[in-house]
């Protein structure tokens, strides 16, 4: 009993550990710089990346006064800054491939006579498409300026010579106003669409890599913890350790670093509870991780290893039922899905963590069957000793209950030969 009293003393544990991460300065270094000077650099990476207005260059073959109006009001818009003019179509494809620029506006040289004869003018844009963000943003400029255009052309045409002028002209021509509202997406900055899920990452990883180098540096250093066994109620109190780390690295990054930057996070209090929340329910996968870490590198190698896994599976960038049906298996058993879901509504959307009712609830869930496993995985040794203690006992007794053999007759010589012996 005293034996098993002593993995309860949390005084001793939380006690080695801060002596230790002190005593070694990796662990401590790694558990208040790293959720600081990561998300600060990622900020500092992107923050000139903003999608406002993107490059496009022009090959205008009509050179009239209706082209060279249409390219100066493409210009104008802001999602659209045209750098040159170009001599060729391959001049203009190689400026896209290049990455010179984001899109090339080809206008035929038939482009004002055709719109003359009361045809269609043939307009060409050739965009970059791998990023979406700067696709959103060049064909939004594009098409914004095609339509104001195209109204100012039938009021000229139409409503102009039968009399309307002025606001009704252009009310007859275009009755139909909308209001767009984009949802999930407060701007056009590329940045403030992946930053705030490259922080929520930082976190992740964090609350899988503190426990893991910790114990991985431990059992380099130190033989005797080496050969120690520790319980999952040990490593839970290690664990403990590190929380106050993490949410400070919590607070600076979401009251300091995204105001300083202006990542979306209206609700800073709310995204801390968040990460805290995330990383105390992925703790047992945390401990399962740590219990097979043999030294400092093996957690780096095997966290740091995932970090685009996990990006990759987020379902942030790329939609879950888009995936195959494999993989979503995969998915559903990760936390980083629900923490990306309940991040875009607290960040984009204004929402309370309470908000976020579903994605809590697949959280609690996902902790509890990491709390299954990782108890089979720590004291798997002793689940399976009453089983081995059975399996002895039912050996040694078939062992006793077997009759003892008599020896073998001996043949004629080896009697006499006995005899004369």
């Amino acid at each position: 009993m005293k034996g098993i009293l002593s993995h309860f003393c949390f005084w001793r544990e939380i006690g080695n550990e801060a002596k230790f991460s002190f005593v070694a300065f990796l662990p401590v270094f790694i558990a208040i710089f790293l959720p600081i000077i990561y998300p600060l650099l990622i900020s500092l990476t992107y923050s000139n990346q903003s999608v406002v207005e993107r490059n496009a260059v022009v090959m205008d073959l009509d050179n009239s006064a209706l082209s060279r109006d249409l390219t100066l009001s493409m210009d104008a818009t802001q999602g659209v800054h045209i750098t040159r003019s170009v001599s060729s179509l391959e001049d203009g494809i190689q400026a896209v491939m290049s990455r010179e620029a984001d899109a090339f506006i080809f206008i035929p040289d038939d482009f004002s006579d055709r719109i003359k004869r009361f045809e269609q003018g043939n307009l060409k844009v050739y965009v970059y498409a791998t990023n979406m963000m700067i696709y959103a943003a060049v064909m939004t400029g594009v098409q914004q300026t095609v339509l104001d255009k195209n109204v100012e052309i039938a009021v000229a045409r139409i409503a102009n010579p039968n009399g309307v002028t002025g606001e009704r002209a252009i009310k007859t021509i275009d009755p139909i106003q909308y209001s767009r509202y984009i949802l999930y997406a407060p701007t056009l900055a590329y940045a403030s669409y992946i930053c705030p899920i490259l922080l929520t990452i930082v976190f992740h990883q964090m609350g899988l890599l503190i426990l893991a180098f910790s114990i991985g540096y431990h059992r380099e250093k130190d033989d005797a913890f080496k050969r120690r066994k520790l319980w999952y109620i040990e490593y839970f109190w290690r664990y403990l350790y590190y929380l106050p780390f993490i949410l400070l690295g919590t607070f600076i990054v979401y009251y300091i670093i995204c105001p300083l930057f202006g990542w979306p996070c209206d609700n800073p209090t709310e995204m801390m509870k968040l990460m805290i929340l995330l990383v105390v329910c992925q703790m047992p996968l945390a401990i399962i991780i740590a219990s097979f870490c043999k030294d400092r590198f093996t957690s780096f190698q095997f966290i740091l290893g995932l970090s685009l896994f996990f990006f990759t599976l987020s379902g942030y960038v790329w939609p879950k039922y888009s995936m195959p049906l494999w993989i979503q298996s995969i998915v559903d058993y990760l936390a980083i899905e629900p923490m990306a879901s309940a991040m875009r509504k607290i960040a984009f959307k204004n929402s309370v963590l309470m908000d976020c009712h579903q994605e809590i609830h697949k959280l609690v869930r996902l902790h509890l069957l990491y709390l299954a496993v990782a108890i089979v995985v720590i004291h798997r040794d002793l689940l399976v000793w009453p089983f081995q203690k059975i399996y002895r006992s039912i050996r040694k007794t078939n062992a006793e209950a077997l009759p003892e053999q008599s020896p073998l007759p001996q043949s004629g010589s080896e009697q006499t030969e006995a005899q004369t012996q």
